[in-house]
């Protein structure tokens, strides 16, 4: 029976060529590979290390956040988990580990996790590539405290050996969102189900190519049409998305204060307003924070939402996140002000914290209640 066995076949096709290699026919691929391979393995082990029931307790105990789903069930009780939900699972693993896993343990933990993350980025060089290598050298150094746990004899899994090639990979074909297959799941969504969607369900081939050859053309229009605007503004698709009616209508001044426990809320208001005074009328910082104020109340919003930057530059998911700053009230007594690190600078990278600031020193809206200084 052996020999039936899927991969059993030792005499390969490509056995006869002089000038294959195959380890380079391989791409490395993030989403099989590392989400739903590497991560999958991982997720399991800590599970028998900590037990299901710790774990999911903690996740539950983890506040919400911008960008984080909130697993409120834990993830123990998770069938047939998604791409997108391990990426979440990625965000908020280590945190879940302090004070339960030796730091043998959570060392081999980070060490994975952080070369997931470096794997994506969506330009190289070989500072990054020497990150890589480095997070891959410390899961080989650190990796054993799964076999003293007994959790694991070895490691001979074919993705855990994939993680060898990366590197070789990403020097020889690119940066890997060129080949990750993540993006053809995703478009398979778009060609093909919502093709199929729009059809009759009778003769739909010719149908679904007369749908498809559409959406190219209303999609060229398009961007023709954002290229014609585009002097306009350079932030249209990154626009906030606020609520009709505030939250709080004619709040006043001293209640923001307290009840956003945001003491330096006045000094930034006085900043931004004065940031957007002709130049001739502009006062030094100094003057303008010792000035008073035309108003004593505002109306606040208590979320809104925004598209952020894509890690790979495109939209084909279409995210929008929702930003959030509650206070406490008769509705919600416990409070929540979600943190953003918003880009400020051209040398700034979404995996980074280079060339960032938190919210509170970006120009954005006095009348966002997001402007809290609890955004840090």
């Amino acid at each position: 029976m052996e020999c039936d066995v899927a991969g059993g076949n030792y005499d390969p096709f490509w056995v006869g060529f002089p000038c294959v290699d195959i380890h380079r026919c391989i791409s490395p691929d993030i989403l099989h590979q590392l989400y739903q391979g590497v991560l999958k393995h991982l997720i399991g082990w800590v599970q028998e290390v900590m037990g299901e029931d710790e774990l999911d307790a903690r996740i539950r105990c983890l506040p919400p956040a911008c960008g984080v789903r909130h697993f409120k069930d834990g993830i123990s009780k998770l069938a047939q988990v998604s791409g997108t939900e391990r990426k979440h699972i990625a965000r908020i693993l280590l945190s879940c580990l302090v004070g339960k896993i030796d730091s043998e343990g959570i060392k081999a933990c980070r060490s994975l996790l952080s070369f997931i993350h470096l794997a994506q980025y969506s330009s190289h060089d070989e500072e990054t590539l020497r990150y890589l290598q480095e997070e891959l050298d410390n899961w080989h150094n650190y990796r054993s405290y799964f076999i003293r746990k007994d959790i694991r004899e070895d490691f001979n899994i074919p993705k855990f050996h994939s993680l060898l090639h990366y590197i070789e990979s990403i020097r020889w074909l690119g940066t890997t969102d060129n080949y990750n297959t993540e993006m053809f799941e995703r478009l398979h969504i778009d060609f093909a189900k919502e093709g199929w969607k729009a059809s009759n369900k009778r003769d739909h081939f010719p149908q679904m190519v007369k749908w498809l050859s559409r959406q190219e053309k209303i999609a060229s229009y398009d961007f023709y049409r954002s290229w014609l605007d585009e002097s306009e503004s350079n932030d249209a698709g990154r626009q906030l998305i606020l609520a009709k009616y505030p939250a709080e209508s004619k709040k006043s001044l001293a209640q923001i204060l307290i009840s956003h426990a945001a003491p330096g809320f006045l000094a930034h208001l006085k900043l931004f307003l004065n940031a957007f005074l002709p130049l001739g009328r502009r006062v030094p910082d100094q003057l303008a924070l010792a000035g008073t104020l035309p108003f004593t109340q505002l109306d606040v919003w208590h979320r809104y939402k925004f598209s952020p930057s894509n890690l790979f530059d495109d939209d084909l998911d279409g995210i929008h996140e929702t930003v959030k700053a509650i206070p406490v009230s008769r509705r919600s007594h416990i409070p929540r002000f979600d943190t953003l690190i918003v880009m400020v600078g051209d040398d700034a990278q979404s995996t980074a914290l280079d060339g960032t600031s938190s919210q509170a020193e970006s120009n954005l809206p006095p009348t966002h209640d997001c402007y809290s200084e609890r955004f840090s």
